[in-house]
C-alpha cells in the first residue's frame, strides 16, 4: 500500500528524459559482479545489495525488505543511472524469462554525491498482471496478491533490466536469486521477534490486520511539514505501526526514511491519531497482536 502526500503532484523532479530504445542491444550498458551479496539487519528493514561495475561504471543495486513476503523494494545507485530529468515510469524486467514492469520512481542520492533511482512501489519479481494470472485471479494493475514466488523460480532470475528513462539501458548479472532473497527472508523472520512478533503464529494466520476506514486520509496533504514545503523538500517514507490485539495502534515506527527527520515526525503523529484496525486472528481466530507498514510518499510539482 503507497499513500501519496502531494500538495503540488508528480514524483519528484519534473521534465523528460531521453529514451534510449530498448530494442538498441549493443548500446546496453552490462555489469558483472564487483562484490559479494551484502544482508543488512537495520533495526527495522532489511537490506540486500551488491556492487556491480567499477569506477565510472559502478551501479550498486538495493532490495529492501520491511515485512514477510516476496516482495522489495529497489533501488538503483550510481553514476549510469544518473537523470537529469525523469518520466513517470522506467521499464525494469527480471530475467531472462520475467515479464517486463513499467515501475514509478523518484529521484535522489546514496551517501552524498551517488545519484539514485528509488522506485516507489513495494515490488515483486514478477509483474503484478502475471502474478494475478498465475493465482486465478483478475489481473489488477499494481497490485500485488500474495502469490508464493517458489525457489526455482527464483534461482531463474539472474539478470536485472533498466531501460527507459535511462540514457543507456543497464543490465545487471545477478546470479541466481533464490539464495540472496532466502538470506533476506531469514532476516526478516529474525527481525519479526525483536518486533514482539509471534512468529510461528504469524504464519498460520487466519487474517492480517485490516485498517478500519480508508488509509489514504490517515496522512493529508495539510500534514505535509509546512518549513519542508516552502523549500520544495520531497520525502519517501516507510512505517510500521504496531497494532494490539484490540486493534489500537499502540507505537509508529520509521523502518526507512530518505528524510529530513520533520517527514517522519509528520506521519508518525498523524497515524498514531487517526489509523484505526480490525486486529490480525491466529488460525483459531482469536486476535493478537501484530503490525502495519505502508509508505507515504511526499512530492512536489
Amino acid at each position: 500500500m503507497l499513500i501519496r502526500i502531494s500538495q503540488i503532484l508528480i514524483a519528484f523532479f519534473s521534465s523528460i528524459a531521453t529514451a534510449v530504445p530498448v530494442e538498441a542491444q549493443s548500446q546496453i550498458l552490462k555489469l558483472e559482479p564487483s562484490s559479494k551479496w551484502m544482508i543488512d539487519y537495520a533495526d527495522d528493514s532489511c537490506q540486500l545489495s551488491r556492487q556491480f561495475g567499477t569506477d565510472k561504471e559502478k551501479v550498486i543495486a538495493i532490495f529492501s525488505r520491511f515485512a514477510p513476503g516476496d516482495e522489495f523494494q529497489l533501488t538503483m545507485a550510481g553514476k549510469p543511472v544518473e537523470l537529469r530529468g525523469v518520466t513517470r515510469k522506467a521499464s525494469v524486467r527480471f530475467g531472462p524469462a520475467e515479464t517486463e514492469q513499467q515501475l514509478k520512481f523518484g529521484i535522489g542520492n546514496l551517501g552524498n554525491d551517488m545519484p539514485a533511482l528509488i522506485f516507489l512501489d513495494q515490488i515483486s519479481i514478477a509483474a503484478p498482471e502475471e502474478v494475478d494470472k498465475k493465482n486465478g485471479m483478475k489481473a489488477t494493475t499494481g497490485k500485488y496478491l500474495g502469490l508464493p514466488m517458489t525457489a526455482e523460480r527464483k534461482a531463474a532470475v539472474t539478470q536485472l533490466f533498466i531501460g527507459r528513462p535511462l540514457r543507456r539501458p543497464i543490465k545487471l548479472k545477478l546470479g541466481a536469486m533464490d539464495k540472496p532473497f532466502a538470506a533476506l527472508s531469514t532476516c526478516i523472520d529474525e527481525l519479526l521477534t525483536h518486533w514482539g512478533i509471534d512468529v510461528a503464529k504469524h504464519k498460520n494466520l487466519t487474517m492480517p490486520v485490516r485498517p478500519a476506514g480508508n488509509p489514504g486520509r490517515w496522512v493529508t496533504p495539510n500534514d505535509y511539514p509546512r518549513g519542508m514545503l516552502m523549500k520544495r523538500k520531497q520525502a519517501i517514507v516507510h512505517f510500521r505501526l504496531s497494532v494490539d490485539e484490540n486493534g489500537k495502534a499502540s507505537a509508529c515506527h520509521i523502518q526507512q526514511s530518505t528524510r529530513p527527520k520533520a517527514f517522519d515526525d509528520a506521519v508518525c503523529r498523524a497515524l498514531m491519531r487517526k489509523a484505526k484496525f480490525q486486529p490480525a486472528l491466529d488460525k483459531d481466530s482469536e486476535p493478537i497482536a501484530s503490525y502495519f507498514r505502508s509508505t507515504v510518499v511526499f512530492t512536489t510539482r
